[in-house]
């Protein structure tokens, strides 16, 4: 997986736009993703936050799961290469996938935003 450039992984702004797109893109009923307090720690404190919904929805709702993969926009080819290659760290290693992800739309976003 591609590393997020320094620069960006401890921008407060940026990070807090990542969690507000993470929250819009997953619109699960009881789960909203909050900031770290400590900014060092922030990317990792995401990953260890979403870890547990990702779980969760790839063994009990399928269905969502699947919604929830295309509103990210995670390539099923890519979900799948990991769902092989990483069972045992499947949950850990998708969140940050997500995380990724969503950090590139924001930067995406205000870049084209002038």
């Amino acid at each position: 997986m591609k590393e997020i450039p320094e620069k960006y992984r401890n921008d407060l702004a940026i990070i807090r736009d990542t969690v507000n797109q993470i929250n819009k893109d997953f619109n699960l009923e009881g789960f909203e993703l909050k900031l770290s307090e400590i900014e060092q720690n922030t990317f990792d404190d995401l990953k260890i936050q979403l870890a547990p919904v990702i779980d969760q929805l790839f063994n009990k709702d399928k269905q969502e799961f699947n919604n929830l993969l295309y509103r990210v926009d995670i390539p099923e080819k890519d979900f799948r290469k990991l769902l092989k290659e990483n069972q045992n760290k499947f949950s850990e290693d998708l969140s940050e996938m997500i995380i990724r992800r969503e950090f590139q739309k924001v930067l995406t976003k205000r870049f084209f935003s002038g």
